[in-house]
């Protein structure tokens, strides 16, 4: 399954960088029980698929603190580049484990950050890895005013015709 959820993702790298698209990567290193940034936004298809293969796989998920540092990033981008389309694309099984702050409930921060991307007009694609009855995938597009879709579902030009469509 974890190759699949690469090869997914390495499709989606090398779609946006053959169109000049700028991509980043925020991942969780395993671990480590926060979200990083794994990869600067880039037009370089070989430094996205470099970074991408050295991403360790955790079974810890800060999916809070991942949204809340993906918005951040996006948000900067959209101030040196204010026409540029942002789209977060969440590649998760949708079940967070790790608060952002201690004590917290990784879901409901999760769904916060979700409403927070929509505030800030940040599009969102939800690719679940995991049986739908099992994370807070629905909730999180429900909350971000995004699209879910099964892994098996993602496709480069799926994902695409969504930002066009929120656009």
């Amino acid at each position: 399954m974890i190759e699949k959820v690469k090869g997914v993702v390495f499709e989606l790298l090398d779609d946006a960088t053959r169109r000049g698209d700028k991509v980043a990567l925020v991942a969780f290193k395993g671990g480590i029980p926060e979200a990083t940034v794994a990869l600067p936004p880039t037009s370089s298809r070989s430094r996205a698929r470099h970074r991408l293969e050295e991403i360790p796989l955790s079974g810890q998920t800060p999916l809070g603190d991942a949204l809340r540092r993906a918005r951040l990033l996006l948000r900067g981008e959209l101030l040196r580049h204010p026409n540029a389309v942002p789209l977060v694309v969440v590649v998760s099984d949708g079940v967070p484990t790790v608060p952002v702050r201690r004590g917290a409930d990784p879901v409901t921060e999760v769904l916060a950050e979700g409403r927070a991307l929509r505030r800030g007009r940040i599009g969102c694609v939800i690719a679940e890895v995991a049986e739908p009855e099992h994370g807070c995938a629905a909730a999180l597009a429900q909350a971000s005013g995004g699209t879910r879709l099964p892994l098996s579902a993602l496709a480069a030009e799926l994902v695409l015709e969504t930002v066009e469509d929120s656009a």
